[in-house]
């Protein structure tokens, strides 16, 4: 028992300097990462959107950013990944400044979009670069702690942009700007790639051995089934997980008010911060025997079923229970998720297959969005809630089965050991 203990506060040590600047980085960034997740409620309370006209600006939106995407693997893999990521950042950062000059309106918006693009841009070379700092066999603890540095961050910003939105939009994007500035520089200077010659023989992972870099990646995955049926998955699961930040802040404005709803938004937030931070180092040593799939199945139940509990217009006090349910599942799901997908890559194509899973969660989480907008428009809120929840049901049958398919395609990955330290995977 006390070992088990012991592992949860043990299990970071042996990481390398890149992770933890990697983790300092995401707290710095979504300390400042106010206009992202409030986006529904500008485009709602400031500028007067209904629900379906955000929608569809989200889905087209959605389809700006694919071509983004796209181009954003291709430089990945043909380009130094730190360069990438100064050139578009640094324009992002500016647009992001320029909307805390301008009035809430349509110019706003084109400001904000562009800023998002270019972020899309470097989306693929951040992601492979995280891998590349890490070895195949401590994935689960380098996600998870990016992941907590991420929610670390948010869990402080979320409460604050609850309380700018309202009266100091203007500083929220600035506070947004200079946050994302800073957490560039420290990952341009202090994240260092690790090379396979570098590693033991223990750590390697064949999977991800390079393969030629000017195949197309449709080829390379097409002797990965389970990743193609797992990029399906994801889509469905950004359809359901996208609700939080747009379904909800909807439902708890049409239920408590404008400004009512999006203050109780911004706490619920923290609160979802809070418990990822104290649970998810609890969940990396707890679930470390278990599969990346089997993760990934508890995940998607625990949060497709969230939508339940808050039905019927419940008090405000639901919507914490609520976010407590969906959390857990978020944190498993997240541990399962990232690990599955890095182990099963080949080194040439990270940042090209990165960028298709990026297109496959946006169209799911955007698409969801335009869906789901327009299902609370005609049919109300109650009936969308069950909606999510069918889809997270035929989500966990696919994974069910693609546990079969998966194991047939990496059999090496299933043939594996736990170490003393039980973060360590080792893979045989």
């Amino acid at each position: 028992m006390f070992g088990s203990i012991r592992s949860v506060f043990t299990q970071y040590q042996g990481i390398s300097k890149s992770i933890w600047v990697i983790f300092i980085a995401r707290v710095v960034t979504n300390m400042g990462a106010f206009i992202w997740p409030m986006l529904t409620l500008i485009l709602s309370t400031k500028i007067g959107y209904s629900a379906t006209t955000i929608a569809f600006v989200s889905v087209g939106v959605a389809f700006l950013f694919i071509p983004a995407n796209v181009i954003g693997g291709k430089l990945a893999d043909r380009f130094n990944k730190k360069k990438i990521i100064i050139i578009f950042d640094s324009i992002s950062i500016v647009f992001f400044l320029s909307c805390a000059f301008i009035q809430p309106g349509t110019l706003m918006v084109v400001f904000f979009v562009l800023a998002g693009l270019f972020a899309n841009l470097e989306g693929p070379s951040f992601e492979a670069l995280i891998i590349e700092a890490s070895k195949p066999d401590e994935r689960e603890k380098v996600f998870s702690l990016s992941y907590l540095g991420h929610n670390l961050g948010f869990m402080f910003g979320a409460a604050i942009a609850g309380l700018l939105i309202t009266d100091y939009l203007s500083l929220a994007f600035i506070i947004d700007g200079i946050t994302t500035m800073t957490s560039t520089i420290l990952i341009v200077f202090f994240v260092k790639a690790i090379k396979v010659e570098e590693m033991e023989e223990h750590e390697k992972n064949e999977y991800e051995d390079s393969e030629e870099v000017d195949a197309n990646s449709f080829i390379v995955l097409r002797e990965r089934k389970s990743v193609w049926i797992q990029m399906v998955v994801f889509s469905l699961g950004a359809f359901i997980y996208s609700q939080w930040s747009f379904a909800l802040p909807l439902y708890m404005a049409h239920l408590f008010g404008d400004a009512d709803g999006t203050k109780l938004f911004g706490f619920v937030s923290s609160f979802n911060g809070g418990l990822v931070i104290i649970f998810t180092p609890i969940f990396t040593a707890m679930l470390v025997k278990f599969k990346e799939l089997q993760k990934i199945i508890i995940g998607m139940a625990l949060y497709s079923v969230s939508y339940i509990i808050i039905k019927d217009e419940p008090a405000r006090y639901i919507f914490f229970v609520m976010i407590f349910v969906f959390t857990m599942g978020e944190i498993v799901n997240t541990l399962g998720q990232s690990p599955f997908m890095s182990r099963r890559i080949p080194a040439s194509h990270r940042g090209r297959i990165s960028s298709l899973m990026g297109i496959g969660y946006m169209i799911g989480g955007m698409g969801g969005q335009l869906v789901v907008g327009i299902s609370i428009d005609q049919m109300g809120y109650d009936k969308t809630f069950n909606m999510l929840v069918i889809v997270g049901a035929i989500s966990v049958a696919i994974i069910a089965y693609n546990m079969k398919v998966d194991k047939a395609c990496f059999p090496k990955l299933y043939n594996k050991k736990v170490d003393e330290d039980p973060g360590l995977l080792k893979v045989n």
